[in-house]
């Protein structure tokens, strides 16, 4: 079986072809085989694809203006009308972002992202307003409007609240919303595993999923799941230390 797209949210995996949703959750012993396009999705109905090209080859690929808007749309026809909330997130221990979501959908998006922590620095009334307003406050105060995947490994770190009491009081901010991805705390950093799933799942945060076997915290990049087969593994000590990386 292949998987063609994830939700952080729902913590689930959807499987082609039985359009199953696997849940990202209890015990997992799953091999992450050779990966192909994700193919598409067209009026709803689903069109596969088996370029080599991935995570989605040029003809599946999808353009987003809005994801690539800075404040002047690109689109035909403006379609942003709605509330946006202009935010700033930070990720353990101290790294922030300046971003842009529709206000309905402020906490999602932040869970998306595996953001720790965030306020609104302004609503704004449609998203073209909103992005020229975030680069603003990105040029401002010099923060950026993105997060690698790797600064948000770490998750066993101990939130900076000096910093971000510091950063809230600079920029006049509102609307805290505080997050958690984890029941119990962490007692290492996840080591990186790109090919399993294995061993039982202590939560996800963000793309990145965080396992435990045998005493030993490991992390798994979802984005590493689009377009790869899926396979039940038997599992050994021997065989996560030759998968991680």
């Amino acid at each position: 079986m292949k998987i063609i797209g994830f939700s952080s949210l729902n913590k689930t995996l959807l499987a082609y072809p039985s359009m199953e949703l696997l849940p990202l959750a209890h015990n997992l012993s799953l091999g992450v085989g050779r990966r192909t396009c994700i193919g598409r999705w067209q009026a709803g109905v689903y069109h596969p694809c088996d370029s080599v090209e991935i995570p989605a080859c040029g003809s599946c690929r999808e353009f987003n203006a809005c994801a690539i808007c800075t404040g002047t749309c690109l689109k035909d026809e403006k379609t942003c009308l709605e509330e946006h909330a202009v935010y700033i997130a930070m990720f353990r221990p101290d790294i922030f972002k300046i971003g842009v979501t529709k206000a309905s959908r402020l906490t999602d998006r932040l869970r998306e992202q595996g953001a720790d922590v965030a306020a609104v620095a302004d609503y704004i009334s449609d998203g073209e307003l909103a992005r020229r307003r975030e680069r603003e406050l990105q040029k401002r105060y010099g923060i950026n409007g993105t997060v690698r995947h790797s600064q948000k490994m770490h998750v066993d770190t101990e939130l900076d609240w000096t910093a971000w009491e510091a950063m809230k009081a600079k920029m006049d901010v509102h609307d805290e919303i505080k997050l958690r991805y984890f029941d119990l705390p962490l007692w290492m950093r996840p080591l990186p595993v790109k090919d399993m799933l294995l061993g039982r799942v202590i939560g996800v945060k963000g793309r990145l999923v965080v396992l435990e076997k045998d005493g030993t915290l490991y992390g798994f990049d979802l984005n590493h799941i689009l377009g790869a087969e899926i396979f039940p593994i038997r599992s050994s000590k021997r065989q996560i230390a030759l998968n991680t990386s």
